[in-house]
């Protein structure tokens, strides 16, 4: 009366063991399928947070009474070394919009370069929508250019500020439409430390002089923490 019971445990026991080992093997096989290269397309909209440099005499003002947004276009290649984690480098451009417009003689323009590596952690293998966090390290290079012409004479004068950028958080969730492309939205907050300035003027046509170019870069003496909060769609090719 009790081998009937203990044989029925045992062949439960069995399946389970059975059942453990086949899900094990599902899960091994999907991380092996998810090994691979990666090219990702970013894009999105952007706006500062912060001060670039503080001053002696106090704050200086807010990155976002200087530029108003930014919409950057992203491009990212890496590896996963299995179905979770992944690590790539990326590299960015932007067009930055001004808080101000400029007068009507006068063209204003801004960009932002950034590049660096990031590495992410995805959730849920195997799955159609599949979470993912991420952390990135960088650097970044913000310029303005303001350029005017009069009596012939065209002058152009640029500033920039150069710096590290420490920690790239982000977090977004794939949609896998089939085995090698997905797309589906993305966050991130940068932070960072401006660490050095740029100045150049370039003037043609200068009357007897003819054409006049200097520059120069020196080291931000005031150094604040400063950070871009973006978000947009990201798309990913799988091979």
């Amino acid at each position: 009366m009790l081998s009937a019971p203990a044989f029925a445990a045992d062949w439960r026991d069995d399946g389970n063991v059975g059942r453990k080992n086949f899900k094990s093997a599902d899960d091994v096989e999907q991380a092996q399928e998810d090994r691979g290269f990666a090219l990702g397309l970013r894009a999105g909209y952007g706006v500062p947070l912060g001060h670039a440099a503080g001053s002696d005499l106090g704050e200086t003002p807010k990155m976002s009474e200087v530029f108003k947004s930014a919409i950057p276009l992203q491009v990212e290649a890496g590896y996963f070394f299995n179905s979770n984690v992944y690590l790539g480098a990326y590299f960015q451009y932007a067009p930055v919009l001004l808080a101000e417009d400029c007068e009507s003689d006068v063209s204003c323009s801004a960009d932002q370069m950034r590049f660096g590596i990031n590495a992410s952690y995805h959730f849920r293998a195997g799955e159609k929508l599949r979470p993912w966090m991420g952390l990135g390290i960088g650097y970044e290079m913000l310029n303005l250019k303001v350029s005017s012409s009069e009596a012939g004479v065209e002058a152009t004068i640029g500033t920039g500020v150069r710096g590290i950028e420490f920690a790239a958080l982000q977090a977004g969730a794939d949609y896998r439409i089939n085995d090698t492309f997905s797309i589906g939205p993305y966050l991130s907050l940068a932070a960072g430390v401006y660490q050095s300035s740029t100045s150049s003027m370039e003037m043609k046509n200068v009357p007897i002089i003819g054409d006049v170019s200097e520059s120069e870069s020196e080291s931000i003496d005031n150094k604040t923490v400063h950070a871009w909060l973006s978000g947009g769609v990201r798309a990913q090719f799988r091979f």
